[in-house]
């Protein structure tokens, strides 16, 4: 499966309001669904490439309108299991003037949370991941899990890199998803020593790991084992820990409408240039071309003609 790509993770039910403050003048604007490694997944599959969800939903109708939808973008589902007398995930999210968003979350026991739950069910879907030349999973997908099931798959991938696949890892960090920052960090560490690729935030690493410039953030995962690093600074453009040294690749200034999925988006971007054969420098102007592009619309994916050339 040369370059296809097997992506981990969640996707819920999102109800949107306009405004920062819950009242009756920001009362629900609409139902969509949403999830940081299901945005990547579709931008993928929007530049050409072949990509494959690997999840769980309900077995109610709104777990299979979503699916619907995501086949509509091209994305594989052979991988979404359905789960019965169970429902999707649902989060709120609001969006202030200056197009920031916050969150509220009702996923407690999502289908997505059991995925490698069962030790059978796991060994079986590790079996179908292992054909793929890539995979694909941020730091939700890992945080979801329980502590068994994350080691269950840190097992998998350890394996599956020994063998030649590709570890891609994003460290999308929402500390309420961990039982403690002390697990997370844990958890980070073992991702980064297995990834090829870390696509990290400057923000979500200092969360996690403490005040620390860009040079230090590199340097780190560079420590744990990390092999090519791209390190996102939001208007700051983002940081390459190549062979060769620091290269710096400065962002799309643009006026940010909702900055949902700018992250999401630049990996797509990223992945996607990168598979199409181009450097890692030339790949960022890429990623942040599309991710300048998500920010200047409202929600996380974007009409399909707005996609940049």
């Amino acid at each position: 499966m040369r370059n296809k790509v097997a992506v981990i993770g969640e996707c819920m039910l999102e109800v949107s309001t306009m405004g920062g403050e819950w009242n009756r003048s920001s009362l629900p604007a609409g139902l969509s669904f949403g999830g940081d490694t299901l945005n990547t997944a579709i931008y993928l599959a929007r530049l050409g490439i072949d990509v494959d969800y690997v999840s769980a939903v309900g077995d109610d109708d709104m777990s299979g309108w979503m699916l619907e939808q995501w086949r509509a973008e091209g994305v594989g589902c052979d991988l979404v299991n359905r789960i019965e007398n169970t429902v999707p995930g649902l989060y709120l999210i609001q969006i202030d003037e200056q197009g920031e968003r916050s969150f509220r979350y009702w996923r407690a026991d999502s289908p997505a949370s059991r995925m490698f739950d069962d030790a059978a069910e796991a060994e079986v879907m590790f079996e179908k991941l292992s054909a793929y030349q890539h995979i694909y999973l941020s730091g939700i997908s890992l945080a979801i899990c329980t502590e068994a099931a994350r080691y269950r798959l840190f097992d998998f991938l350890t394996g599956y890199r020994a063998k030649g696949g590709e570890v891609i890892f994003d460290g999308n960090y929402r500390p309420r998803l961990w039982a403690s920052p002390e697990v997370a960090r844990d958890a980070y560490e073992t991702m980064y020593r297995l990834a090829d690729l870390v696509l990290p935030s400057d923000e979500d690493e200092a969360l996690l790991f403490g005040p620390e410039n860009p040079d230090q953030v590199v340097a780190r995962l560079k420590s744990l084992g990390a092999t090519e690093i791209v390190l996102k600074m939001g208007e700051g453009g983002c940081l390459i820990g190549a062979e060769s040294g620091l290269v710096a690749v400065p962002a799309e200034i643009v006026t940010v409408v909702d900055s949902t999925a700018a992250g999401d988006s630049f990996n797509a971007g990223f992945i996607a240039a990168r598979f199409n054969g181009q450097d890692i420098p030339d790949a960022c102007r890429a990623a942040n071309r599309l991710a300048a592009t998500v920010i200047q619309h409202r929600g996380a994916m974007i009409p399909l003609d707005a996609m940049p050339g």
